[in-house]
């Protein structure tokens, strides 16, 4: 790939990024039913699949899709009291849906931080937030599913960029690396994220990103750099049949 094509990559990912903040900030809807737990099962999910259970969720829901982040950090040598729910009064797990939109144009004369002329479209895009508390600390768990392949990562990048504290730069090193599909990433710097990419059934993408929540009040060093990646690479590999 030349440097032109390399450089004008990354202006779309932090431009469908930007987009995507737009998006999941005003983005839609949990809405009221049962806890979505019954999704766990021996399939592989699916875009689908994601989005009707976070349609689901309630504030007195389950995490849904059987994760167990005790047998994650376990698994990751790192054992933990857990319990649902995060000290701080978040509830244990709710869901959002967003319908997309199409390409917007900033106001004339107000070009993107990316130098394209417009924020790209945002496909079609569902996630599911389940918080815990491990020992005392406060521990994360995104799942961000979208409609169309390859994009779920890139547009996750704002939230992953706030819970792993990064610089600008840091963000262009990690959308470099990013994982491909059974592949698991940390954030650079402190290392308080950690990213996974799920394969999904049929057209789609899903990202599950572990971390303490941002701020961080209680640190752990278990849920920070190479171990936080081998707990996510753990909880990964539970929605895989």
């Amino acid at each position: 790939m030349t440097a032109d094509r390399t450089a004008a990559k990354y202006r779309r990912i932090l431009a469908l990024a930007g987009a995507a903040g737009i998006a999941l900030a005003g983005s839609a809807c949990s809405s009221s039913g049962s806890s979505g737990g019954a999704a766990s099962g021996g399939e592989r999910l699916s875009y689908d699949r994601v989005a009707s259970t976070a349609k689901q969720l309630t504030s007195t829901s389950a995490c849904p899709f059987g994760l167990d982040p005790a047998a994650a950090l376990k698994a990751a040598g790192a054992e933990r009291t857990v319990t649902p729910a995060a000290s701080g009064g978040d509830p244990a797990a709710r869901g959002t849906v967003d319908p997309g939109r199409p390409a917007q144009a900033l106001p004339s004369g107000q070009p993107t931080p990316s130098g394209l002329p417009s924020f790209p479209a945002v496909p079609p895009n569902a996630s599911v937030v389940c918080n815990f508390t491990a020992s005392d600390a406060p521990m994360k768990i995104d799942l961000v599913a979208v409609s169309e392949g390859e994009v779920a990562v890139n547009l996750a990048l704002p939230q992953i960029a706030r819970l792993g504290d990064l610089s600008a730069d840091e963000v262009m090193t990690f959308s470099r690396d990013e994982p491909g599909i059974g592949q698991t990433r940390v954030t650079p710097g402190r290392g308080t994220a950690a990213v996974a990419r799920v394969a999904v059934a049929g057209k789609g993408d899903l990202a599950l990103v572990v971390s303490q929540g941002w701020p961080v009040t209680k640190a752990d060093p278990a849920l920070a750099g190479e171990s936080l990646r081998k707990v996510a690479e753990a909880l990964a590999a539970q929605l895989r049949p």
